[in-house]
């Protein structure tokens, strides 16, 4: 079939648990698991295999046989009382995406997240929902080539890092280096990508080309009022330090990790006077007529309340080994 759509209605008691798994629904490279008050955990990844550990959660266990792409099989079960494990089993190595809502997890494992739109969908789309805020009356571009806001918050605070401990969480404000024993506030946001071209967010003179263990290539913007902003981790840089720089002119590319990161980004900060600001208020504002982009924002950041203590534990537990 050129499509593969299997649906298993599940129906578990919830004695004594918190949440249970609803349906698990496979079709065209995605895995979509709809629950209630489940909550997903730093996936598991090996060589061939991919485990999605889901807390606070029932369920029966299950399987879906494949044959289509990588992809080898789909199962699940308790792992424990309170955990459900589904397992995803690959034939070679693999990549994957994840995408949270208040009800469901969906994991890209064949296909990518980012929705597929005709060129009018997207025209229309990018018209509206291709900035981030204004400020100080500039209005601030996405600054990674044709991504939209909605994908911006799925690789940023909705985005949940392979490796949690030493990459961190991608918000800003959240703990850096307390695994060296160390306390960093981080201070932009991260957004998870590769393979693509950085722009400049706003029109400015470029103050800066630099590299640095940390940073990696990094490039900073002048713009006018006192802002400036600083995208970093960068493999390649097109511009000079003097150079005029237009709204949307690509600056540099992500074509791997670069710096400390752990797996490709850009690192993206805004800074008024020297001074680094969290930007998520000025995109709520920016978006606040826009109903799902605002319910998106919310769903995050009420993940990222568990998430924070997901990973303060995870690393007390890697300092008690270390």
């Amino acid at each position: 079939m050129n499509k593969l759509f299997l649906m298993l209605l599940l129906f578990f008691p919830v004695t004594g648990q918190a949440g249970k798994i609803t349906n698990i629904l496979f079709n065209e490279g995605k895995l979509i698991i709809y629950h209630q008050n489940c909550d997903l955990k730093q996936p598991i990844r090996s060589s061939k295999k991919l485990i999605l550990p889901l807390e606070d959660c029932a369920s029966s266990a299950g399987k879906i046989p494949l044959s289509t792409e990588n992809l080898k099989q789909i199962h699940w079960a308790q792992h424990d009382p309170t955990t459900v494990w589904i397992v995803v089993t690959f034939l070679t190595d693999y990549q994957f995406e994840m995408v949270f809502s208040p009800d469901k997890y969906i994991v890209c494992l064949v296909t990518s997240c980012k929705p597929k739109l005709s060129p009018e969908e997207l025209e229309k789309l990018t018209q509206s929902q291709m900035f981030l805020f204004s400020l100080e009356n500039i209005l601030f571009q996405i600054p990674l080539k044709q991504m939209l806001i909605a994908e911006w918050l799925d690789r940023s605070i909705g985005f949940i890092p392979r490796d949690l401990v030493r990459d961190g969480l991608p918000h800003f404000g959240s703990k850096r280096d307390d695994w060296k024993r160390k306390t960093r506030k981080h201070l932009g946001y991260d957004i998870y990508i590769d393979k693509v071209d950085v722009i400049a967010a706003a029109p400015g003179v470029v103050s800066r080309v630099g590299k640095s263990y940390q940073a990696g290539l990094y490039i900073k913007l002048n713009h006018d009022n006192h802002l400036t902003t600083v995208y970093v981790h960068l493999n390649q840089s097109l511009v000079k330090k003097g150079q005029f720089i237009k709204r949307g002119e690509v600056i540099g590319r992500i074509d791997g990790a670069a710096g400390n990161a752990i797996s490709p980004q850009l690192h993206f900060e805004i800074k008024i006077k020297d001074k680094s600001i969290d930007p998520l208020s000025l995109i709520e504002k920016f978006y606040q007529a826009d109903n799902p982009i605002k319910e998106k924002i919310e769903t995050y950041k009420q993940k990222l309340i568990k998430l924070s203590q997901y990973r303060d534990n995870l690393v007390e537990q890697y300092l008690l080994k270390h």
